[in-house]
C-alpha cells in the first residue's frame, strides 16, 4: 500500500486492487483512480483530472470499491476518512475534525494527518497508530511536539500489513 501527497493537500491511496484520490484540488495533474473523496462539503474539484474514477464520495456512509472498504463520518462540515486497504487500516482527516472524535474512533496502523489548523497534538500518540503521516503547513510544529526532532520527509509512504513498524514512527509528507 503506497500513501502520496500528489500536492499541497491532495492524498492518493493506492492498494494492489484500487486506488483512491482523497480531496483533490483543481490543480492536480490528471490521474488515475477507482474513487475520489472529499473531505469537505464545499470541495469542488475537476472530475475530468480524475480518470476511471467509479465513485465520488461526498457524505458519510460505507463504501466498497474493488475489496477497499472506504468508512466515512461527518465532523461538522468535513470528513474523516477511514479505508481498509491490503489490511491496513488507514485514517485521514484533518487534526481539528479528529480532535472533536477521537474517542469514537476506531483503531488505525496508520493516520494520516492534515495540519493546517491548530489541534491537541496529544490525540495522535492517544490513537495509537503505528505509523503517523503529517502534511500541511504545521507539520514541523507537529513533529516536535511528539517529541520527534529527525524526522524523515516524503512525498511517499509504503508499507504492508507485515512490515508496520513495532514503534510509532512519524514521517512528513511533502
Amino acid at each position: 500500500m503506497d500513501i502520496t501527497l500528489l500536492n499541497e493537500n491532495t492524498l492518493k491511496v493506492k492498494g494492489k486492487n484500487a486506488s483512491i484520490i482523497i480531496n483533490p484540488s483543481i490543480s492536480i495533474s490528471k490521474t488515475e483512480a477507482d474513487a475520489v473523496i472529499l473531505l469537505k462539503s464545499d470541495s469542488s474539484f475537476n472530475p475530468d483530472k480524475i480518470e476511471d474514477s467509479r465513485i465520488t464520495v461526498k457524505g458519510p456512509g460505507e463504501y466498497e470499491i474493488s475489496g477497499v472498504k472506504i468508512s466515512t463520518t461527518r465532523v461538522e462540515n468535513e470528513q474523516i476518512v477511514r479505508i481498509d486497504v491490503d489490511n491496513v487500516k488507514v485514517l485521514v482527516g484533518s487534526g481539528k475534525a479528529i480532535e472533536k472524535i477521537h474517542d469514537k474512533i476506531e483503531e488505525s496502523q496508520v493516520v494520516v494527518i492534515n495540519s493546517d489548523e491548530e489541534f491537541n497534538h496529544s490525540i495522535l500518540t492517544a490513537l495509537e497508530p503505528n505509523v503517523i503521516l503529517i502534511y500541511g503547513s504545521k507539520k514541523g510544529e507537529v513533529a516536535k511536539s511528539l517529541g520527534k526532532d529527525e524526522i524523515e520527509s516524503a512525498n511517499k509512504y509504503s508499507t504492508t500489513s507485515d512490515k508496520l513498524p513495532a514503534e510509532m514512527e512519524v514521517v512528513l509528507l511533502g
